[in-house]
């Protein structure tokens, strides 16, 4: 759990979005593959996410079925707060400098993260100079193609019979996004995405995690100018190895992410608060 959030950190450092107060309603719908993976567990197929943004900060509230995830990120406090409300937790990611030894008291526990190599990634991201109208707003298409390379994947507690069912084993992500440059929030989107992408590669490297190949994500996306309204991606499994002939059976999983409000109506500063009576974890 603690290398899946200071993985998650990282990304959402480099994918945070807006600097206005504005809120973004997207609704998604998971189909094929891992749809039906995620349906046995009881969680729901057209997830619903709800990003309210308040200068540099933000918090992203996903409602998945029984499944629910609330993530402030604080850029100019170098940091992701990861909110459970069943457990009543606040877990801190930061990329500052991580403490060098292990302190505990009845409301703060820190640790110091593991190092983690996240998948090699080779992205492209590319304008087609087609056009459409959504909801009344003007969007501009772009294709994006992603490979990640999940036998270069590693941490420090992957036993190596699990990295050896890995090798060869890749995940390729292929689709459109279409952007908006006019939308509500379209303008601090944009300029909020090259002061995140700055801050992502700092982050990874202070929380010790080598991100090979996220360099390139990062610029490829930062080659997109307006805000992503509609996104259609289908996501395959590639290899010869143990665990990608496993994954190739469950077959193409095609996601689809849409913008259904957006509003610039004034957010209260409590909302990128830790709740009172919250226990803080620091990682």
């Amino acid at each position: 759990m603690r290398r899946w959030l200071t993985t998650f950190a990282a990304v959402l450092f480099c994918s945070a979005a807006l600097r206005a107060d504005v809120t973004i309603v997207q609704t998604t719908t998971v189909e094929g593959g891992m749809a039906q993976m995620a349906a046995q567990s009881g969680a729901s197929m057209t997830p619903k996410i709800t990003m309210r943004v308040k200068g540099m900060k933000m918090r992203s509230e996903v409602e998945a079925g029984p499944v629910s995830m609330v993530t402030i990120v604080d850029v100019p406090g170098k940091q992701v707060i990861v909110l459970r409300a069943d457990q009543k937790t606040a877990t801190i990611v930061s990329s500052k400098p991580p403490a060098s030894t292990t302190t505990t008291t009845t409301t703060t526990t820190t640790t110091t993260p593991p190092s983690v190599t996240p998948p090699g990634v080779d992205a492209t991201v590319k304008a087609t100079g087609r056009s459409q109208v959504i909801d009344g707003i003007k969007c501009d298409e772009y294709i994006i193609n992603a490979t990640a390379d999940m036998s270069s994947m590693r941490n420090a507690q992957m036993p190596p019979e699990a990295a050896a069912m890995m090798q060869g084993m890749k995940v390729k992500m292929n689709g459109s996004i279409w952007v908006a440059k006019d939308a509500p929030g379209a303008a601090e989107y944009m300029a909020f995405q090259k002061a995140a992408a700055a801050e992502q590669l700092a982050a990874s490297s202070a929380m010790g995690i080598n991100m090979p190949g996220m360099d390139n994500l990062t610029k490829a996306m930062g080659g997109i100018s307006g805000m992503p309204y509609l996104t259609e991606m289908e996501t395959s499994i590639e290899g010869t190895g143990q665990m990608a002939e496993m994954m190739k059976q469950m077959g193409v999983t095609k996601v689809t992410t849409k913008v259904s409000s957006i509003n610039a109506d004034p957010l209260s500063d409590d909302l990128f608060k830790i709740p009172e009576g919250y226990t803080t974890i620091k990682q």
